[in-house]
């Protein structure tokens, strides 16, 4: 009996504890404090929503991401756990819609390659790209969507120097996706 009682508080308390906090998003980075004496309004559904993901036409508008260079290493390889939802280009931006775990530290996006423009099965060039997610040891559990932008420059560049035409098109190969096809 004691036992039962026992589990049955414990329990309690970790349905309690987990029913107090608020699983979505992350905390705004810097949190306004309230003036003495001055009123403090209620949070609103917009208060609730995440900082950190870019926003899409049909999702609740969040701050945008840097765009950030695209890296050239001889050997990418991923880091970290990370879904990618999707990839587009918007002009010679690369922006990825990806989600993963976290809430507790910052985390951060680079996009790898190996500075190889590989001959696709179409005649098209491919470049084989790699996400590299940096939870920075955020054992969190909310679930965190972001919308990382990547400068497509460096690919634009190669193909110019290998093929002497400073235009075409690359597709992009990401884990996971159907390749994404580069016009520049």
């Amino acid at each position: 009996m004691r036992k039962l009682v026992w589990s049955g508080v414990v329990l309690c308390g970790l349905l309690a504890g987990c029913a107090s906090r608020q699983d979505v998003g992350s905390a705004p980075e810097n949190p306004q404090p309230a003036e003495a004496g001055a009123e403090v309004a209620a949070p609103t559904p917009e208060d609730a929503r995440p900082v950190e993901a870019a926003p899409a036409e049909d999702e609740a508008p969040f701050p945008v991401l840097p765009v950030q260079p695209l890296v050239v290493t001889a050997n990418p390889a991923p880091k970290d756990a990370i879904i990618l939802n999707s990839a587009r280009v918007e002009g010679g931006i690369l922006v990825l819609d990806v989600t993963h775990g976290g809430g507790c530290a910052e985390h951060t996006y680079s996009l790898a390659w190996d500075g190889a423009l590989q001959p696709g099965a179409d005649g098209t060039p491919v470049a084989n790209l790699v996400l590299v997610h940096d939870g920075n040891r955020d054992r969190c559990k909310a679930l965190l969507r972001a919308h990382p932008r990547f400068d497509l420059s460096a690919i634009s560049q190669r193909f110019s120097a290998q093929s002497g035409k400073t235009s075409g098109t690359v597709n992009l190969a990401l884990a996971d996706q159907a390749p994404v096809r580069y016009d520049f």
